[in-house]
């Protein structure tokens, strides 16, 4: 009886070892369902962490604003940046892109590659316009000093020419005045005759130096209204480029392209999103 008794713990043993190993095989074929499905759950995250990380750096280049200028010397590393990051998408071994994106692309980079030289010309004419603001500024001065140089150059001769005219009406009045004083004192007739003579010479001689006094003191006048005239038109000329030329800079003083390069990453956008909708109808189909 107690051989059967041993017998039957020995059976009883050896059964619940079998259940135990059978029932750990059980449980170690679970974790290999497991692990399976986190490598497929794991494969489809990192596809679409992908896929959004490139979505929002495209997004992120495509909203960048350039604050100083020159902003052409950014243009290079930002195009550089955007090629990195669809070749980066490419490279990825969940993503399989078709010539379709290919050639989206190739169009979206060729087009602003286009772009960016155009404004990088646009830039090197606002330098233009930024030396021809400093040329005007420049020939304003020299417009100033011009005119205040011929003024007083001016001014200066038609003191001297006034002055030695009004010498000489003062001489020919006092002159007048003793010949008039020596025309009375004078009894003799031949005498008083010369002296009348004399003396009317002198009446015009003095009419036309006073003449002669009025018309350089009107010619003075009109000398320096039409030199005036001359330099307020030329500053006026110089003062309306001038506008014309810091409107022109303060409008090429923002960063324009970005309008252009937020198009382009649109673009790249819409053709990551396409690829990938093409890409899951083949796979579903």
């Amino acid at each position: 009886m107690s051989g059967s008794s041993r017998s039957g713990s020995r059976y009883n043993s050896k059964a619940k070892i079998q259940k135990s190993s059978s029932h750990k095989k059980a449980k170690a074929g679970k974790p290999k369902a497991s692990a399976r499905y986190l490598r497929e759950e794991s494969a489809e995250v990192t596809l679409q962490s992908v896929i959004d990380k490139t979505i929002g750096s495209v997004e992120r280049l495509g909203s960048q604003v350039f604050a100083l200028s020159p902003f052409s010397q950014y243009y290079d590393d930002w195009f550089v940046n955007l090629r990195q990051v669809i070749s980066e998408f490419e490279a990825f071994s969940e993503v399989h892109v078709d010539d379709v994106f290919t050639l989206e692309c190739a169009q979206v980079f060729l087009e602003i590659q286009g772009a960016l030289a155009d404004f990088r010309v646009q830039e090197y004419s606002l330098s233009e316009a930024e030396k021809a603001l400093y040329d005007v500024n420049r020939e304003v001065g020299v417009v100033e000093a011009d005119y205040g140089e011929k003024s007083q150059l001016l001014s200066g001769r038609r003191s001297s020419v006034i002055q030695q005219l009004s010498s000489q009406v003062k001489v020919l009045e006092e002159d007048i005045v003793s010949q008039e004083e020596l025309k009375f004192g004078v009894f003799q007739f031949g005498a008083k005759k010369v002296a009348a003579k004399k003396l009317e010479f002198a009446r015009q001689r003095l009419v036309l130096v006073k003449k002669e006094l009025d018309v350089s003191l009107q010619d003075f006048k009109l000398e320096q209204e039409k030199l005036h005239e001359l330099y307020v038109v030329r500053k006026q000329e110089l003062a309306a480029r001038s506008v014309v030329l810091r409107n022109e800079i303060e409008q090429r003083e923002v960063d324009v392209s970005i309008e252009a390069r937020k198009k382009a990453c649109a673009q790249l956008n819409n053709a990551i999103n396409g690829l990938i909708q093409r890409l899951q109808i083949k796979t579903n189909s």
